[in-house]
């Protein structure tokens, strides 16, 4: 499948959010809060929709990528500006064609032409590595509690733009999803079973495996 990648416009959010919607059913969770992320990710000031895409296909969104601003909080000082992207989504009829890939590759080349100097996200590893990514401990940048995990990953879109950037990493935005608000959003959607299913469990187990690393801890 060819992909037709555009920015994503206001007409666009309602079939935008559900495609999101259908993407991430029983996914992580039983259910999911990712098409609620999404919206309220729009009103806020990190939403970056000169970085936000739509892969359109037969006419109709069919996978999408949202970018925010984020940033990392130097062990030395400052803070190194980053982007963060997610949800990535693509419609589950039309996942494993590719369309994913173009999304990512297409806005990390977008974001870099615009002088943007390092992507971090959080995400699963076994994916984002076959885009550059590498977990975060290997620059030193650490969530915001100091704790390492393999999801956190890291990019740098610039030479070098990470060679000094040990530090924690900020998200631009931060959702804390209230559950009566998440089902009072989800309720303007078609009605969906909720179920619990082995890629939780599998997503559970990856979250588990962070460690906090002390330096010369050995000594």
């Amino acid at each position: 499948m060819t992909p037709s990648i555009r920015p994503e416009v206001p007409g666009d959010y309602a079939a935008v959010e559900a495609l999101v919607r259908e993407a991430f059913w029983n996914v992580y969770q039983p259910g999911c809060y990712e098409h609620h992320y999404l919206h309220l990710l729009r009103r806020s000031l990190a939403f970056r929709g000169n970085l936000t895409f739509v892969c359109e296909a037969e006419g109709r969104p069919a996978g999408y990528l949202a970018c925010s601003s984020s940033s990392i909080a130097l062990c030395g000082g400052g803070r190194l500006e980053t982007i963060t992207f997610g949800p990535l989504a693509v419609l589950p009829a039309l996942q494993k064609q590719g369309l994913a890939r173009a999304l990512v590759c297409h806005a990390l080349r977008a974001a870099r032409a615009m002088g943007e100097r390092a992507a971090v996200i959080l995400g699963d590893p076994r994916h984002y590595g076959r885009y550059g990514f590498w977990c975060g401990e290997k620059w030193g940048i650490s969530l915001e509690d100091g704790q390492y995990l393999p999801g956190l990953q890291a990019v740098e879109l610039q030479p070098g733009a990470l060679r000094a950037a040990a530090g924690r990493f900020q998200e631009g935005f931060v959702y804390q999803p209230d559950e009566a608000e998440l089902d009072a959003f989800d309720a303007a959607f078609p009605p969906k079973e909720k179920a619990v299913t082995p890629s939780q469990q599998e997503f559970a187990f990856m979250c588990s495996l962070g460690h906090q690393v002390i330096p010369n801890g050995f000594m």
